[in-house]
């Protein structure tokens, strides 16, 4: 089989250098990559018959000529930030100033199978977890954000809250809990609860398990669901990333789903006592794999004290991004995503 041909056009040479390299590390020899500067050479070079995978063209170059030929991904580079469909339906603008990371996912997603060489649905699921020492952190919120985040970069997105209240609806529009029928589904078969609530999982931007309105205990169910759960999910190969929003605790059952995640977001603040818990879950649980536990400050201000980053806990565990405290509440999932500092955090996943 042939690689798939890649065209980008542009008259910035630097900017195209720079998308040229990305492509370069994300794909090696996997893509044949044209990189066009010079009008002329463009002109001349779709004078002929071509076929390819993704051709993305500065808007000044672009003509309706393009659509007579085989392209699978045609994208127009704007200099304003209109994204979306254009008039031609089977064209696509995108800002051409967005970062390289989005630039590239926004190029590319439509072709990723293709691009990485694997059978359609057979991509892997990587499970994020979020965790914190103590309630009140915004862990919740982060959850929710990051999901939407990444789920508008086109990622398919399973949100799991194993919190005994669960109140994430908050920042939904459909606020109704799990079904009776739902709860059924789940004692039906212990070995095959993602398969069997399948049908109640909804979906709002990304796709998530309803929240549980009531207790565990009340429905008379056990906490290990929700790893039977996540293992299924990852099973099923239908999700580029199964988000896991878990309680604060230090149960074997919670610290078992963050052996399971491949990625552990610890969410703490600068106040001296969330950093006294974190000192305390450093000391009782082993978070030395610094590739896999990430401390994420929420709810950051410059102009307050910041406990944790004055303690011994910055050099063993150093912040590694920060989420600025929103100015205004922020009431829906798509508030959430659209924070600077969300965006930033999905970008280590794409």
């Amino acid at each position: 089989m042939s690689k798939p041909l890649i065209v980008i056009a542009d008259m910035d040479t630097a900017y195209l250098a720079e998308l040229e390299n990305k492509f370069l590390v994300e794909l090696g020899d996997r893509a044949e990559l044209e990189i066009i500067s010079d009008p002329e050479y463009f002109e001349q070079f779709f004078s002929n018959p071509v076929t390819a995978e993704i051709v993305a063209v500065n808007e000044n170059l672009y003509t309706n000529a393009l659509q007579r030929q085989d392209i699978q991904n045609l994208f127009i580079l704007s200099e304003h930030q209109e994204q979306g469909r254009t008039e031609e339906l089977s064209v696509s603008r995108v800002y051409k100033y967005y970062g390289i990371k989005e630039l590239y996912n926004e190029l590319t997603y439509k072709s990723q199978e293709r691009l990485e060489g694997k059978e359609s649905g057979k991509r892997e699921t990587t499970i994020i977890a979020l965790y914190s020492a103590i309630g009140g952190t915004g862990k919740t919120s982060l959850s929710v954000g990051l999901a939407e985040c990444l789920a508008k970069k086109h990622k398919r997105i399973l949100y799991v809250n194993t919190e005994a209240i669960q109140a994430f609806f908050f920042y939904l529009r459909d606020k109704s809990g799990m079904s009776n029928e739902g709860y059924r589904a789940i004692k039906e078969d212990a070995g095959h609860i993602y398969q069997n609530i399948r049908s109640f999982i909804r979906k709002e931007g990304f796709s998530y398990i309803p929240p549980f309105l009531s207790t565990l205990d009340a429905r008379n169910l056990s906490y290990d669901i929700y790893l039977n759960l996540i293992r299924g999910a990852r099973e099923s190969k239908e999700y580029d990333f199964i988000i896991v929003d878990i309680e604060a605790g230090y149960e074997a059952n919670r610290v078992q789903l963050l052996q399971e995640a491949d990625k552990v977001l610890l969410i703490t603040m600068q106040d001296a006592i969330s950093t006294c818990k974190m000192e305390y879950i450093m000391q009782n649980l082993d978070f030395r794999d610094h590739e896999k536990y990430l401390v994420i400050m929420n709810r950051y201000r410059g102009d307050e004290m910041n406990c944790y980053m004055q303690s011994e806990l910055q050099a063993q565990f150093p912040v590694k991004e920060k989420i600025y405290e929103a100015e205004t509440p922020l009431g829906t999932a798509e508030q959430l995503a659209a924070l600077e500092g969300i965006k930033k955090l999905s970008y280590m996943f794409i």
